[in-house]
Order: structure tokens, then C-alpha cells, then sequence
């Protein structure tokens, strides 16, 4: 069980600046006892509170040691005690000092509006940089782009005109799921009867039980109507779980999937579509293909990531022999024996479950990249991949929970999944601040998109998740969240989903709707942000076309076995993991 102390977070509410030298310097004024007194002089919206003469005055929360009769326990965030303080500049209370249980992090008080601008955002809280915390920052957010992540802001162009928001909670860059499967997102879970585990993924693959569980998508899978339905609701749920970029989003459908979270595949608005793949065997790629991929790796402009299921499991089906063939070691015919595909610096190895000492080595030589997951592997197989070493040898890991069916629902929990695995296995290398870096800048590397997204610093995208939760570890805090504690989702600096309270100042349009996630109320940009036949779509159009699709007895694809329907009651919430 996870074990940590949290402590830190200032809570900063805006207040008008104390200093007045109209006001505060005039000594007749402050002096005199009979003005002091006055009520109405003290009502007059002229005079500016002071901090720091124990008086609460107007916009302030406390005031030196007048803490207004509040303490740690009574200001209900969570914390079961320590030392309340008021903030130097009278706005909040300073709960640096205040205590929770070990191995719980709290919810932070909701967000507040400082002032409303145009043109972006100035956000305050605990920013998380690629040069480390900084616990009472600021990110300028001008347009679609970081201009300012600092203690201040203030003084950079463009500050004075932005809507500035106290947070209350931790900025940081988009989580970046680097391995998904989309499209198959509304199924839950598959539990074979008897539950067992299997060598590698041919064999499930080709059990009855786990084509009858997914048949709902797979009798339609070449059908738009099925598949951008299916499509959008992954992307929903990962967009409400502070997701901003993913790996997985197939393009059968085309331009449907084109508007909402990132693809890394396809339609990411930023440059050229840059990445291939298979989810074949790569045994099975040919002479001809390997020449192809070649010409694919060394052309203008060329492909950048090439992504492969590389060693799902750990025996039978010759899936050890898998990395070999594709560095070309493959000693058939016809299969492109002597073509290393390793070594254009391309290659996205997903899983990668066997792989020992020497072909660790060659992945670091040929700057391979690596997608880790857990919770589906550990669920499938029993094992998972050799993590600590891809660490120790200095390859760049990124994290993607594979799919509803065997893994994590969302990036939040197989974040989780991960840590705790890492705890249970004393791998002290996979610390929260790591786990959270697999999961943002070095997602961001390993999908090719790290010059725009993926970090908070001046010149990146704004692709911005607001985390409101505390700790003295904010990277375990954010691991801690779930959709209730994603505060707000900026994409291209435009805000696709947050807080109710929040929605008026950062929503991307009024279409936008509410919705309660979590038992929190939170706004959800649906209708209006996919493209072809789903533009009008709302979150009730695309939850009623998943019922359907799960309840309806289907004749589409005869090639399957039959499909009675009646499963409407299975599909998955977007929330389907909230905390306790």
C-alpha cells in the first residue's frame, strides 16, 4: 500500500494589491482613532486592506495569526491536523504545515477567477517543469502557446490582458497515453471462465470466449457508424482523465476522430503525419515490406515512429524470436535477413515482455523507444517487461494502459497500476516523478511529438492538465487524481474540459456541456469538436449509439459468430473509476 505524507499546497485566493500610498501613508488617516472606527470609512471601497495588523478585512481570508477561528480539521480539505497559517499576503491559508494520514493525498479548495482577459491565461499554482517544481508558480498561456512557466509572470507581454486563474492545484504538461486501443474503449473488462493466464497474445487472441466478449465492435469494425462512435467515446474518457495526446486512434474512419484529443498516428495539428506501424507479427514482414519500410525511413519528409507490438508474452508462438527477425536476423527466406529495421531510430517497441541483456543493448544503440503496460500484461500474462532495466540502460519508456479489455481504464489508474507495482517489487527506480515523465515528456518523445508537446516551457504547445489534489509529493498527487480532480484540460491552449465553475472564462465555446463526473460537476466539450457526421453530436447522441450498438441483436458481419445483443448494460462509463 502506498505511503506518504502530504503537507504542501498554499492556497491562493487574489486579493487587491494592500499597498495604496494614497491610503497607507497617510498618517492622519490611520492614526485617527475616531476615522479608524468609523464604519463607514472602513466600508469605503477607497480603502485598501492592510495584511498584517490582525484585522480581516475586506477580500482577506485571515490575517497574521487571526486565522478566523479556523484550523487544519475545520477548513475540510482532508487533513486530520498540523498547524494552519494564514499566507503572507492575507488571501488563503498556508496548509504547508497541516497533516492527512499516511498513504492519502486531499482534494484542494474549487478554482477561483482572479480576472477575466482575452487571449489566454495566466495560471497559478504548483507547476511541474522539466527542471522540477515550482510550488507557487505561474504558466502564461498566449493563444495556443506557453509564453511564461515561473514564480512570475507578471512582467511578460501579453500578462496584464489574459484571464488569470488561481488554480489551487498542480499544472502540468497533458498526460500522453503512447499505446491504446482505441476504438475498443466502451467494452469493459474480459474475464475468461475460468480464469486463467496465457503465454503470449496469439493464444488469447484465438480463444471463443474473448470473440464473443468484443463482438460488439468487431462485426462492425469497417463500419463508420460503429467504429467513430466507439472511436470518440476512448477519446472522451481519455480527455476527461487529463489525456491530451495518445497513441492508438486508428484511421480507418478518417477525418472522424479528427478534433478532440491528439493522434499521434494521424491528425495532430502538428506538422506532418509522421508515424507508421503494424499490429501484426513483425515475423511476418516480408523482404518487400522491409524495403519498403526503408524507403518509408530514409525519405523527404520521412516517416519518424514506426510503432510494433514487439514480444507480447514470454513463450510458444515463436514470440521470443520476434525481436531478432526484426533487427534481421530472421533466418528464413523472404525475411529481410541481413535489414536491421532498428536502425533509422524509428522503431516504438510495445510490450517487449522477453527481452534479455544484448537486445536491451541493441534497442539503446539504435535509439529504440519503448511503451510499457503493466496492468494489461500482468493481467494477460502473469509478467511484464523488464522495466528497471529499460530504465538502468537509459532507454526513453513511455506509458499506455493497451485497452479497456485487459488493461486500466484510463492513463490516471495504470499511472497508478504502475507505481504500485514498482512499490510491490521494490523498483526504487520507478518513482511518482518518473512514472509522471514516462507519462508526459518522455510519452511526448516516444510518439515523435517532444518539440511541441509533452513539457511546460516557454515556446510548447499549451496541451495543460490543472490537477486539484495536494501533497508533499505532487507527482504522486497527481497520480493519486481521478476525472473528479482533473481541474481543467487546455489542447492548443483552448479549454475541452474542467470544472463547472470554470467553464464561463476557459470553455472552448457555450456547446460545451455539463456534465457530473465523479459525483463533481464538470463541463465536457462534445458537440461541435469531431468532424464528418459526428459534428452535432453530444454526449447523449454518442452514449445512446453504444447502448445500441451493445443491445441490438447484429446480423452485419457473417463471418462471426452470431451476436444476440442485449449487453447495453455493459458499456463502460467514462468515469468508470472514481476514488473513494
Amino acid at each position: 500500500m502506498k505511503k506518504y505524507l502530504l503537507l504542501s499546497l498554499l492556497v491562493i485566493v487574489s486579493c487587491r494589491d494592500p499597498e495604496n500610498s494614497n491610503n497607507n501613508n497617510n498618517t492622519s488617516t490611520t492614526n485617527n482613532t475616531n476615522i479608524t472606527n468609523n464604519t463607514t470609512t472602513n466600508n469605503n471601497t477607497n480603502v485598501q486592506p492592510v495584511c498584517g495588523n490582525g484585522i480581516i478585512e475586506t477580500d482577506e481570508s485571515c490575517d497574521s495569526t487571526n486565522l478566523d477561528g479556523k484550523t487544519c480539521i475545520n477548513i475540510n480539505q482532508g487533513y486530520t491536523g498540523g498547524v494552519l497559517s494564514c499566507a503572507d499576503d492575507c488571501s488563503g491559508y498556508n496548509v504547508e504545515l497541516c497533516t492527512t494520514q499516511s498513504g492519502t493525498s486531499v482534494k484542494t479548495p474549487e478554482a477561483t477567477v482572479v480576472s477575466e482577459g482575452t487571449g489566454g491565461y495566466l495560471l497559478k499554482g504548483t507547476v511541474l517543469t522539466p527542471e522540477g517544481i515550482i510550488q507557487q508558480g505561474e504558466v502564461l498561456v498566449i493563444n495556443d502557446v506557453i509564453a511564461c512557466a515561473a514564480e512570475d509572470c507578471s512582467g511578460v507581454t501579453g500578462a496584464d490582458s489574459v484571464t488569470i486563474i488561481n488554480t489551487n492545484g498542480i499544472i502540468s504538461p497533458g498526460l500522453v497515453d503512447a499505446h491504446n486501443h482505441l476504438s475498443y474503449n466502451f467494452l469493459p473488462e474480459w474475464i475468461p471462465d475460468p480464469p486463467q493466464l496465457f503465454k503470449n497474445r496469439y493464444e488469447w487472441a484465438e480463444n471463443p470466449q474473448y470473440e464473443e466478449h468484443i463482438l460488439p465492435y468487431t462485426k462492425h469494425r469497417s463500419s463508420n457508424d460503429h467504429f467513430c462512435p466507439a472511436s470518440i467515446w476512448g477519446e472522451l474518457r481519455s480527455l476527461i482523465h487529463g489525456t491530451t495526446t495518445m497513441q492508438g486512434q486508428p484511421s480507418a474512419a478518417g477525418s472522424c476522430i479528427n478534433g478532440g484529443v491528439r493522434n499521434a498516428n494521424r491528425y495532430h495539428d502538428l506538422g506532418y503525419d509522421h508515424m507508421g506501424g503494424t499490429i501484426g507479427s513483425v515475423r511476418d514482414i516480408t523482404d518487400s515490406d522491409a524495403s519498403s519500410l526503408v524507403e518509408n525511413f530514409t525519405d523527404d519528409p520521412p516517416i519518424t515512429r514506426y510503432h510494433v507490438h514487439m514480444a507480447e508474452g514470454y513463450e510458444d508462438n515463436y514470440i521470443t524470436d520476434e525481436f531478432d527477425s526484426y533487427a534481421g536476423l530472421d533466418p528464413r527466406d523472404n525475411r529481410h535477413q541481413g535489414v536491421n529495421l532498428l536502425s533509422w531510430g524509428t522503431t516504438i517497441l510495445i510490450h517487449s515482455i522477453p527481452l534479455f541483456d544484448r537486445q536491451i543493448q541493441d534497442c539503446v544503440d539504435m535509439n529504440a523507444k519503448i511503451v510499457w503496460s503493466p496492468s494489461s500484461n500482468l493481467v494477460l500474462y502473469g509478467v511484464t517487461a523488464p522495466i528497471q532495466k529499460f530504465i538502468n540502460a537509459g532507454l526513453v519508456v513511455g506509458i499506455g494502459p493497451d485497452w479497456t479489455v485487459s488493461g486500466e481504464d484510463d492513463m490516471l489508474a495504470e499511472m497508478k497500476y504502475a507505481y504500485s507495482y514498482g512499490v510491490e517489487n521494490e523498483i526504487t527506480e520507478l518513482t511518482p516523478e518518473k512514472i509522471w515523465r514516462m507519462s508526459t515528456s518522455d510519452g511526448a518523445f516516444v510518439v515523435g511529438l517532444h518539440e511541441s508537446i509533452g513539457s511546460i516551457e516557454v515556446g510548447m504547445k499549451a496541451d495543460i492538465t490543472v490537477f486539484g489534489r495536494s501533497g508533499d509529493d505532487p507527482y504522486l498527487a497527481v497520480i493519486d487524481s481521478d476525472s473528479s480532480d482533473v481541474r481543467l484540460v487546455l489542447i492548443n491552449g483552448v479549454g475541452m474540459y474542467g470544472d463547472a465553475n470554470l467553464k464561463t472564462v476557459t470553455s472552448r465555446d457555450a456547446d460545451c456541456e455539463n456534465l457530473n463526473f465523479c459525483n463533481t460537476e464538470k463541463y465536457i466539450c462534445v458537440n461541435g469538436t469531431f468532424s464528418g457526421d459526428y459534428t452535432e453530436f453530444d454526449y447523449t447522441a454518442f452514449h445512446q449509439a453504444l447502448y445500441d450498438i451493445l443491445e441490438n441483436y447484429e446480423l452485419y458481419d457473417e463471418s462471426k459468430p452470431a451476436y444476440e445483443g442485449g449487453r447495453g448494460d455493459e458499456l463502460l462509463p467514462l468515469d468508470s473509476r472514481c476514488n473513494e
